[in-house]
């Protein structure tokens, strides 16, 4: 697995463009933006958390392009 920001525990998905980096250890931190493509030296393996994120934005690309109106 690539050790992109989609794939880290420390990453919170807000849209399908990328969200934020939550740094360990900080709960008052400030949220830094990043792209989910990006890396840095923090990285932690998320697990199954990174199919769940690639659906959740496979779902919203749907969604946009009108493939799942009623």
């Amino acid at each position: 697995m690539k050790m992109t920001c989609m794939s880290c525990k420390y990453f919170r998905l807000e849209n399908p463009e990328g969200g934020f980096c939550k740094e360990p250890g900080k709960a008052s931190a400030p949220k830094t933006p990043v792209r989910g493509d990006e890396t840095c030296g923090k990285w932690a393996d998320c697990g199954q958390q990174y199919y769940i994120r690639l659906g959740w934005i496979k779902a919203y690309r749907a969604r946009e392009s009108g493939q799942n109106t009623p």
